[in-house]
Parts: structure tokens; C-alpha cells; sequence
């Protein structure tokens, strides 16, 4: 959907460009102003051109942020970041956790929490380029025990169910009663 609302909002902003491109006056070359006019013009255009991409990296950024989003919240597992990525003093802690917001702790015992979408895109490449070898090894080590967990169960269950069988397949003892003798 937001790509959608991105996608009309580009166009309605390249249809203002446009109409006001139209009712430009004409400039004449030899007017001492039309240089700065040109320019002008020229500052309108990128400028509009620099909000449209600034609007296009909030939307990349957002649906990264959700996208991560469900993959952390599903593993559950924090991380920690280096300290250097944010220009903190390496005494620092910075550890992202599941809902993406980064706790900071500082060396003099404060705490701050930050959201991941705080950042700029600089910053969140390096966030991702550092955290995604640490999640893919926690991944590895969760895999590896949910592994032998399961193979514990089945084994379990297997010795169990022939337990079960086993005594299905006993003989049936009549045991006399003895009251009626």
C-alpha cells in the first residue's frame, strides 16, 4: 500500500513540476536576471527532486524495518552491535533486540533506547552488515538443537509406542476368585 501512496505521490509532484514548468514566463536570454531566473528554476526542480527521494528512502527504510521486523520477533534472539557504528567510546553496550529498538548503556550506567528506523540509511547498512553473520550463527545453533531435541523425541516416542505394543499383545491372566470356593 505504501508503495502505491509513493508511486501517487510522485506523480501528483511531477505534475506540479510540470504545470509550473508551463506557466514559466519566457525568459529573455539578454535580461540581466535571467541567469538567476534559470536557476531558480533549476532550485525548484531538484530540490522537489531531493524530497521525492527522501520520501522514497523513509518507504525503503520502513518496509526494511518491517520485514526484519517479523524475522526477530519470530527467532526472538538479541544481538549485540559494536559501539564504533554509532560513534560511541568502545566501553559502551549497544544490543538490538527482537522489536528492533537498540539499548544503549553507556559507561557512567545510563540507558537509552533508540528505534532502529532512527538512524540513517549509513548507519542501518552497518547495523545490518554487522548483526546478519551473528543472527545466521544463532539460527545455526537454534537449528542444531531443535534438531537433537526432535531426534530425542522420536527416539522417546518409538521405544514408547513399542511398550505400548507390547503390552497389547500380552496374554490375558484369569485370576480365580476366592471367595467361591
Amino acid at each position: 500500500m505504501q508503495a502505491s501512496e509513493a508511486s501517487d505521490n510522485v506523480e501528483n509532484k511531477e505534475q506540479v513540476a510540470q504545470s509550473q514548468q508551463q506557466e514559466a514566463p519566457k525568459i529573455d536570454p539578454n535580461d540581466v536576471n535571467a541567469k538567476t531566473l534559470t536557476q531558480l528554476n533549476t532550485l525548484m526542480e531538484e530540490s522537489l527532486q531531493i524530497y521525492e527521494l527522501e520520501d522514497q528512502k523513509t518507504n525503503v527504510i520502513d518496509d526494511l524495518n518491517n520485514a526484519l521486523l517479523v524475522i526477530t520477533e519470530f527467532l526472538g534472539f538479541s544481538t549485540t552491535i559494536h559501539p564504533k557504528i554509532f560513534n560511541l567510546p568502545e566501553d559502551t553496550t549497544v544490543t538490538l533486540m527482537p522489536n528492533l529498538k537498540l539499548i544503549i548503556k553507556l559507561s557512567n550506567g545510563k540507558t537509552e533506547t533508540k528505534k532502529f528506523t532512527d538512524y540513517n540509511p549509513e548507519t542501518i547498512t552497518e547495523i545490518i552488515e554487522y548483526v546478519t553473520p551473528q543472527l545466521l550463527d544463532l539460527i545455526q545453533k537454534q537449528k542444531s538443537y531443535l534438531t537433537e531435541k526432535i531426534t530425542f523425541l522420536r527416539t522417546a516416542t518409538k521405544q514408547l509406542s513399542t511398550l505400548s505394543q507390547l503390552k497389547e499383545n500380552l496374554p490375558t491372566l484369569v485370576i480365580p476368585d476366592e471367595g467361591h470356593t
